[in-house]
């Protein structure tokens, strides 16, 4: 018997090693054998026809000009975290801007810094926070480049600064015909730009207004969705909040019915402000998320481990800088024929509980044993937007974010889109919109109800663009069709 003992305790002493030492899989992106690009899903491999590496602005300049001389295309790429072939297309030369990733100025007395469009969050607090300062929107994390960012106008967990278009001082643009343009916070060009998906031209640098750093104290609340509504507009209120999440329970005993909120208190103490943090427990993370991603009463106790994890953090004190690179390498995902994709939903505030309400006749509370399955909704505000074309929040909304697992075969796929689809169509609704740097799930028509201002923005590219140098995935599929003068 103890030989027996003896023989398990080995046997899970070296599973446990095995488990560690693994590494977390890091997808990769890019280039692949052939001249095959790709982005973060994979789902959209496409034969180009070469990588040019940023060097200098005269090389872009020569490259674009030449481009239009012999009719070539152009594509942007950073660090290709979008999901629907935004930074490639059949080919076409890809230019890539990770190169181009200096930070150029900081101004503490503005309050302002200076990047080029390749550089990082990350770069970006590095060289900010020896003086104090923080950024004022950014998304979750910090592994995204600048001209990514604003190129899909990204939110994130602030609640008082709006989008990142809104923190734009200057941008100095490469357009289309191969000049070099200042583009200032009022010039009417930056609404085509600033969530323009690369289709105007290339970021070369930035200026953002940014603000103080500071330290905050982590408050959570568990509610009912069905209250929620009533206790954001209490959030929005309390002016010592700065930053606010939430999460909707896609566990089958408590699907949509349960939320729990994350709040960062503006706190004064005397101490220095802490040092930029790294990821911390990966494996961890990852191994609860593992677990939910089976689904039905895996499901239901993530959950439990998901909610219980983030009231142990009630109380901690953080910095405006570190609320702002939260975790990502756990939430990787290469599970041999699936494939995991962000969907986005926005919907006016007012109609959120019932908007919830509708998507329990809609989404299946226990999906374990269907193709397509919902891991994860995160609930975020995002205020009107008035400064960008392609529009996401035409009023005060609140953005779902939703992580859903399917196949990677023609059936597959075939069944997620229906499935998102349908989903986009309750939004609709309910006077909503969807996120545009995802995957091509939505139709053309559900791409113009959701984006009325879609035809003056196609006018615009054919009027700026007129040999429709810039191009890609995104443009091929929703915009071609509304620009009379393609050629």
């Amino acid at each position: 018997m103890k030989k027996i003992m003896g023989i398990g305790t080995i046997l899970i002493v070296l599973c446990a090693v095995i488990w560690w030492i693994i590494p977390v899989e890091q997808r990769k992106y890019g280039l692949t054998a052939g001249n095959l690009a790709t982005d973060y899903t994979g789902l959209i491999p496409t034969k180009i026809e070469r990588v040019e590496q940023a060097i200098s602005r005269e090389q872009l300049q020569q490259l674009v000009r030449q481009a239009n001389a012999e009719g070539k295309k152009i594509s942007i790429a950073g660090l290709q975290h979008s999901q629907g072939g935004h930074t490639f297309f059949e080919d076409a030369i890809v230019l890539d801007m990770r190169s181009f990733n200096q930070v150029l100025a900081v101004d503490d007395v503005q309050k302002t810094v200076k990047v080029e469009a390749g550089a990082t969050f990350d770069t970006i607090q590095q060289a900010i926070a020896p003086y104090g300062l923080a950024l004022k929107v950014t998304q979750s994390q910090s592994i995204f480049t600048v001209g990514g960012s604003l190129s899909i106008n990204a939110h994130g967990r602030d609640i008082r600064n709006g989008s990142m278009a809104s923190n734009v001082e200057e941008l100095t643009l490469l357009t289309p015909t191969g000049d070099i343009e200042v583009l200032k916070k009022d010039d009417d060009k930056l609404r085509y730009v600033l969530g323009g998906y690369g289709l105007f031209g290339v970021m070369l640098d930035v200026t953002l207004s940014v603000t103080e750093d500071e330290l905050y104290q982590m408050e959570t609340d568990h509610i009912t969705a069905r209250n929620y509504k009533a206790y954001f507009r209490n959030v929005q209120q309390d002016t010592d909040i700065a930053m606010h999440y939430a999460r909707l329970s896609v566990a089958p005993a408590s699907f949509l019915e349960e939320l729990y909120t994350v709040n960062y208190h503006r706190i004064k103490l005397d101490e220095e402000l802490p040092a930029l943090a790294d990821e911390q427990l990966v494996r961890l993370r990852k191994a609860a998320l593992d677990l939910g991603r089976q689904g039905g009463g895996y499901e239901d106790l993530f959950w439990r481990i998901q909610s219980g994890h983030a009231d142990l953090q009630a109380g901690s004190i953080v910095s405006r800088n570190n609320v702002m690179r939260a975790e990502s390498t756990f939430m990787e995902y290469t599970k041999p024929g699936k494939v995991e994709v962000l969907q986005e939903f926005f919907v006016p505030v007012e109609v959120f509980t019932d908007y919830v309400e509708a998507l329990k006749d809609y989404v299946p509370a226990n999906d374990r044993d269907h193709s397509v399955k919902v891991h994860n909704i995160t609930v975020r505000y995002t205020a009107r937007d008035e400064l960008t074309q392609l529009n996401y929040a035409k009023d005060d909304m609140l953005a779902l974010v939703v992580l859903i697992q399917h196949g990677v075969t023609d059936a597959e796929i075939a069944e997620a889109t229906a499935f998102i689809r349908g989903w986009t169509d309750v939004t609709r609704a309910y006077g909503g919109t969807y996120y545009l740097p995802y995957y091509p799930y939505q139709t053309p028509e559900q791409f113009t109800k959701a984006y009325p201002n879609a035809q003056e923005f196609a006018d615009m590219k054919a009027r700026l663009d007129p040999n429709t140098v810039f191009i890609n995935h995104f443009y091929d599929n929703y915009i071609k069709g509304l620009t009379a003068n393609e050629n």
